[in-house]
Formats: C-alpha cells, sequence, structure tokens
C-alpha cells in the first residue's frame, strides 16, 4: 500500500474544515437527546402501539435512525451507532409484536411481511449502511443473508419465480407475494381521496369516464376491488430494487449467487423493453406476459407509467443498473436506464423561460385515452385547463431533482451523461448556485445541481454553504425538541422521521465525493472512503476534515486536514467498497506511479484500492488521484480485516 505523510501546516485551518467538524460533533450530541426524548428505555420507539393492528408504518420508524450508521461510517461519534443499533433492535421487536390483518405479525424473521419495495427499499437502508458500519458484526452479515435468501425460487416465501426470472408480485417480503389486499391500507389509504385522479391504473377503459368519478367516495369499494385485480399479483419495475438486497449479500459474502442474481433479474427485465418496443413495461403477469392483468396494457401496473410515472418508474432501472456495474465492472447496464430518459428526452417540450433560457419539460406519465381534466398546476395543460397529453405521454414537467440522471454520470463518467443533466436544467425554478438550509421532501433532496455546480468550478462557496444549511437544519429540530420539551406532540409511523437531526447528504457529497443513494433502496456509490487505523474504525479519524473537491472521468481530488492535537493514521480507499482503483498519484505535487496489475476479482496488487496517510497534527495533504472505476472485485471489509 502505498503511503503518504502530510508536511504542509495549517496554521489556519480553512472554513469549511472547522464547519464539517463540528457538524459531526453537533450530529452525535443531537443524536443523544433526541434518543434520550423520543424513544423508550432500551431505545424503544413509542410507536406502533401496543393494541395496534395494521401492514405499514415499520419502514417510516427505521427511516428515523437509518442515516446514523452511515454518519457514523463517515466520521461521526460511536454513540450513533450504538444508538442506531438500540432503536432498530427494538423497533423488529415491536414489529414482530404488532398484528396484521392477515394473522401474523407486520415483522416476520426481522423482516416486513408484504410490502412493495418503494417502502422496503427506504428501511433496507438501515441494513445496507450497517454494511458500511460494521460489516464484522455477525448478526448484520446474518441478517443481510437471511433477508436476501427470501427472493430465491427455492425459498418458502415464493417470492420469486427464477424459471421465468420474475417476483411474483408488487408486494412481496418474508410472508410472500399473497398477502396483498389494497382495501388494508390504513396508513395513506389508496381510496377516493389519496390522488385517484392522477393515477390512471383503475380507469380509462373501465366504467370511470371522468376524473371526477374517483374523487366520490361511493366509488371507492370498487376502485379497491379494481386495484386488487390488476395490482396485486406480477412484477413490477419497482421490483429492481431487490437488487441491492442480493448486491448487499454479496458484499457481505463474496458468493456469486448473489451476483448472478443481479445480473440475471435485470437481463430479464431489459428482454421485456426490448419485446415493448424499447419502453420498459410497468406490469408483467406471473406468466411472464406483459399486461396479463391489464387486459394487454404494458402501463397501468402498480408505481407505473400511469400510477406515478416515471419518479416511480425509474427507481428500478437506475438502482439495478448500479448494482450490476459494481458487481460486475461492465458499465454497459447503464444502457438500460440511459434509454429510458433518453425517451423521455425525445418526447420533451421545449418552454422557454426569458430571452436566453428554455426549460425541457418531460413527460413523466403514460396512460390511455379518457378525460384528463384533474388538478395539475404544475404540469403542461390545454386551454381549458385539461392535462396535455400527446402520443399517450402527459404530465410534461421539468425533471427537477430526480436523482436518476445524476446517478447514471456518476456511474458512468461519461460526458455525454453529464451533457444530459445539464440539458434537464430548470431555469425557471432553481438557482444552481443556490443552498436552502430546509431540506424540500423526507428525502433532504434538492442539492443535487448545486453540488455539481460546485464540481464544475461555478460554485466555489458550496462547502461552506451546505454545512451551515445542514448545521442550521439540526438547530432548527433542536428548537422543535425544546418547544415539546421531551414529549412529542404527535406519536405516528413518522414521528421519529420527521424529528431525526441527522443530516448526511452534505457530509457524503464533501467526503466521500458521493450523492446522495437513490433514497428508495439504493446503496451508497462513492469515489473515496476513509478509515481510522489507530482506533481501528470506518471514517475519518477525530479531528480530521476532508473535502472531495474534484470528480471527473481521470480520477478525484481530495484535501485532508487535521484539526486536532494528535498525529492521525488513516486509510483512503478508492470507492465505497474498494471497487476502484488507484493509479497515479499525487500527493502535494509528489507522484507515486500505480505499480498494481489487474485485480478485479482477486489476483495481484490487491492494496492499489487503498493509500495510507498520515496527519500531523496542524497539518493538511491534498491528493490528486487517477481512478480505475470498477475494476475491482467489491467488498465492506475493513483495510485490516482478512
Amino acid at each position: 500500500m502505498r503511503e503518504f505523510e502530510a508536511t504542509t501546516e495549517a496554521a489556519r485551518p480553512p472554513t469549511w474544515a472547522l464547519r464539517q467538524r463540528a457538524l459531526f460533533d453537533l450530529t452525535a450530541d443531537a443524536v443523544d437527546r433526541f434518543v434520550d426524548d423520543y424513544t423508550g428505555p432500551g431505545g424503544d420507539p413509542f410507536w406502533p402501539p401496543v393494541d395496534h393492528v395494521g401492514i405499514d408504518g415499520f419502514d417510516d420508524v427505521v427511516e428515523g435512525v437509518c442515516n446514523w450508521p452511515l454518519l457514523y461510517a463517515m466520521g461521526g461519534d460511536e454513540r450513533l451507532l450504538g444508538h442506531a443499533r438500540r432503536v432498530y433492535e427494538s423497533a423488529l421487536e415491536r414489529g414482530a409484536a404488532t398484528e396484521t390483518p392477515f394473522g401474523h405479525p407486520m415483522v416476520v424473521d426481522e423482516f416486513e411481511q408484504c410490502r412493495d419495495w418503494f417502502h422496503l427499499g427506504e428501511g433496507s437502508r438501515y441494513t445496507y449502511n450497517m454494511g458500511l458500519a460494521a460489516p464484522d458484526d455477525e448478526a448484520v452479515r446474518e441478517r443481510a443473508t437471511r433477508s436476501a435468501d427470501l427472493y430465491f425460487g427455492d425459498a418458502a416465501a415464493d417470492n420469486y419465480d427464477a424459471e421465468k426470472r420474475l417476483v411474483r408480485g408488487p408486494m412481496n417480503g418474508s410472508m410472500g407475494p399473497d398477502y396483498c389486499d389494497f382495501a388494508a391500507y390504513e396508513h395513506h389509504p389508496y381510496g377516493a381521496d389519496y390522488r385517484w385522479a392522477r393515477h390512471g391504473l383503475p380507469w380509462r377503459d373501465l366504467e370511470f369516464d371522468e376524473a371526477a368519478d374517483l374523487l366520490d367516495p361511493s366509488n371507492e369499494e370498487r376502485l379497491f376491488e379494481v386495484l386488487n385485480e390488476r395490482c396485486a399479483k406480477g412484477d413490477i419495475p419497482l421490483n429492481l430494487s431487490i437488487t441491492s438486497l442480493m448486491a448487499n449479500a454479496y458484499l457481505h459474502t463474496g458468493e456469486d449467487r448473489y451476483r448472478e442474481w443481479v445480473t440475471d433479474y435485470l437481463d430479464a427485465w431489459r428482454e421485456r423493453t426490448a419485446e415493448n418496443g424499447g419502453i420498459i413495461p410497468d406490469n408483467v403477469g406471473r406468466s411472464g406476459e406483459i399486461g396479463e392483468y391489464t387486459d394487454g396494457s404494458w402501463y397501468g401496473g402498480y408505481y407505473g407509467w400511469s400510477w406515478g410515472g416515471w419518479h416511480y418508474v425509474g427507481i428500478g432501472p437506475t438502482v439495478a443498473a448500479e448494482n450490476a456495474v459494481l458487481l460486475e465492472g461492465n458499465r454497459e447496464y447503464l444502457d438500460f436506464p440511459r434509454s429510458q430518459l433518453d425517451l423521455l428526452v425525445e418526447n420533451g417540450i421545449e418552454v422557454s423561460e426569458d430571452d436566453v433560457h428554455s426549460t425541457l419539460h418531460i413527460p413523466h406519465k403514460y396512460g390511455g385515452e379518457g378525460d384528463y381534466h384533474y388538478d395539475a398546476s404544475d404540469v403542461l395543460t390545454e386551454d381549458d385547463g385539461e392535462v396535455l397529453r400527446r402520443d399517450g405521454w402527459y404530465e410534461f414537467k421539468p425533471h427537477q431533482d430526480d436523482p436518476y440522471a445524476v446517478h447514471l454520470w456518476y456511474a458512468s463518467m461519461d460526458e455525454g451523461d453529464r451533457e444530459r443533466i445539464r440539458r434537464l436544467r430548470d431555469w425557471g425554478e432553481q438557482d444552481w448556485r443556490r443552498v436552502d438550509p430546509r431540506a424540500k421532501t423526507k428525502h433532504g433532496d434538492g442539492h443535487e445541481y448545486a453540488w455539481l455546480a460546485y464540481l464544475d468550478g461555478e460554485f466555489p462557496d458550496y462547502p461552506e454553504r451546505i454545512l451551515d444549511a445542514t448545521r442550521e437544519h439540526v438547530q432548527e429540530r433542536l428548537r422543535l425538541f425544546d418547544a415539546e420539551g421531551g414529549d412529542p406532540t404527535t406519536v405516528d409511523e413518522d414521528y421519529l422521521r420527521d424529528r431525526n437531526p441527522a443530516f448526511h447528504k452534505g457530509l457524503l457529497q464533501l467526503t466521500m465525493g458521493a450523492p446522495q443513494p437513490v433514497y428508495y433502496g439504493g446503496l451508497v456509490m462513492a469515489q473515496v472512503r476513509h478509515f481510522d487505523v489507530r482506533r481501528e474504525r470506518p471514517g475519518l479519524p477525530s479531528g480530521v476534515a476532508a473535502l472531495v473537491e474534484s470528480v471527473s472521468g481521470d480520477g478525484v481530488e481530495l484535501t485532508l486536514v487535521n484539526l486536532g492535537a494528535e498525529r492521525e493514521e488513516m486509510v483512503v480507499q478508492a470507492g465505497a467498497y474498494g471497487e476502484h482503483r488507484f493509479g497515479a498519484v499525487e500527493a502535494d505535487g509528489r507522484v507515486s506511479d500505480d505499480e498494481a496489475g489487474d485485480v478485479r476479482h482477486g489476483g495481484d496488487g490487491d492494496d492499489a484500492n487503498a493509500v495510507r496517510v498520515r496527519l500531523p497534527a496542524g497539518t493538511r495533504l491534498s491528493l490528486r488521484a487517477r481512478l480505475d472505476r470498477f475494476a475491482n472485485d467489491p467488498k465492506y471489509e475493513f483495510p485490516w480485516m482478512e
């Protein structure tokens, strides 16, 4: 392993470094208080209540703590990991004691009984982040393999048909895919008051002629019947998020069966897309037939082109392609999500914003003939207010902050993919050189483009601005804690998530050069990762700050600053899982050539994916490294693990 020692004094540490370490400290203290105020003895959540009977909500509880292991893995205090374990284990116990209408608990064998992968993906991020934080924890490893094994063809849950390479239901889990009854949902009911008018799947070709019919409570029972008839069985693109579950198991074990599952299942969806003329179908019956339960239509499935459109359809292709590239190293898999984005771009409509700029409004949904009068103020409409529809495509609007285009570029480092992001820029809504102290959604999104502007040299103040905004977000939560006085004003499935004072996105971008993972079940994809050698733990050593200043097809540029009083030693790894390979590395102008050979799936030179750095107190070191991306076999192991 190549070694470098910092010799440049940092008598005046950069502002970003001081703010970054202060944010790590503040976050740990805020989580201490959060756990004291909003959980019971041993970290026991207050929801679900003892007598609760229901299906959903468990993922929301986990969302309240799922990023704590990630913050620890980046360099946060060890208290974050301890708190995360206690609250999660308590949540599992509570879920296993909560009944459903089906005669079994909400959580069976530490996995939800039957849910869609929009929600399973959200909750599974805790499991994935624990792989980064504690891969040497046998409970973490065993939980990862047990949950992945639910999706093999010989599993008792019968989630997966290995011969047809399809998941047998839009909802699935530890009890299998046959416990799907949409009328049983008690959270955000899918009835007359839940945006039926914008989710075209249950009507268009049936007895409902107008959107207004879907808002009539007297039609609710029939709407549930249609949803159960059309959307309770078969495969949907969202199930491609299961590839993260498999990739997670592979990163722990290196067993080929998990990697092969990812590529086999992804290939099945690529074949279906080719069969459908290049557009991914949103529903496939258990026979393998596209449109088996939707009267032969390739659209109209759950979380599909009519129900939620590209925001939901794009999750599976993006996540699965990323996972396949991670495990196989072949970026050809990215053609799959790329083709779907290009399809939307080709059907887009340019709308002039001023004398210089215009914004491309891409279609987000596809549906059949019918009445499209409904409340949709954020999309293009006809003169009479009806939602604009062209060749079946509708809801034309800017791409906004959906992460799929950013993740495609990040995995490919292709200039064409970077240029597509620029073309999708919304000139009428968001200044790329702006940071909002309040996250727009629970995902904490809204700053992908600002980060890219920083990487392009257009927003040099971004590191300080995003750190300030994140600190203000933490302080906002602390003010809420003060106002509530340790007694939450509401206790529902969202109460932990809505009060969680830990925010990882800015730190992930700055320290690891990484975008936020796709919220609905994506893995962390990063340029570099750091390890504390002296304490044998993941993350930056105490007192050390890191800033990834450049990410390009050639490699990365990174600055490390030791603000502490002790000499620190660390390892900088190429990629979150050692999947990348360092070529030439320049440290403060000193160049070290790469002497390692091809190391994909083992071989000589396995240490080419890491360098060792020594940082005396009060010093800084700048690294410029060439990266051969996805050249190594990925794994969760720490550098000192066998």
